[in-house]
């Protein structure tokens, strides 16, 4: 890809199992995972990736698609990384669900990696990626800029969730939001 990845490490990662929640900013942000995280993982991501030949070569077999427009299917998905965390393997995902349209802004996390960690009592370790926003948006999107360039991310502290409960579900979403946040540039940062 040309893009070199460009890691500060605020924390290390734990022993699996665990939950890697990141900003998502860009298309190539799943692919450029795989560069950070040290453990094998799955990846929860759109089902639409499917259709994509750059994506699908590895996303078919070892991630899990979500359906997005079928209630059925996201709980299916939500069971898939329940029994990976059982067995002992990391789980990644983007709480937002999309990649915002002002990226690298954030849009408010959902609920399900938080009670994914809660249920399961696992740790979550907050990622942001830092400009690769600037690599590829949106590769349907020819006129969008597109630059090969040095990848920055920050891994930081994971977050302990053992003794939390479901009454800790917003603390925790927003301890992990304010984590991904603080390392973008302030021009970026959710607005008090």
């Amino acid at each position: 890809m040309l893009c070199p990845v460009e890691k500060t490490f605020r924390g290390q990662f734990p022993k699996g199992p665990y939950i890697v929640v990141s900003n998502h900013s860009s298309y190539l942000d799943t692919v450029f995972m795989y560069r950070v995280v040290p453990d094998y993982f799955l990846f929860i991501g759109k089902g639409e990736l499917l259709k994509w030949p750059l994506f699908s070569l590895f996303f078919r077999k070892q991630d899990i698609p979500v359906q997005r427009d079928s209630s059925r299917n996201a709980y299916q998905a939500l069971q898939k990384a329940y029994e990976a965390i059982d067995r002992g393997e990391v789980v990644a995902l983007y709480p937002e669900g999309t990649i915002p349209a002002d990226s690298p802004r954030m849009k408010p996390f959902k609920n399900g990696a938080f009670k994914m960690a809660i249920d399961k009592q696992v740790p979550i370790v907050p990622i942001t990626w830092v400009n690769v926003y600037k690599v590829m948006k949106d590769p349907s999107e020819f006129t969008e800029y597109s630059l090969p360039q040095a990848v920055s991310v920050v891994i930081h502290q994971p977050i302990e969730t053992k003794g939390l409960s479901e009454e800790d579900l917003v603390n925790l979403r927003s301890r992990v939001f304010e984590a991904i946040d603080s390392a973008l540039h302030p021009d970026y940062r959710k607005k008090p």
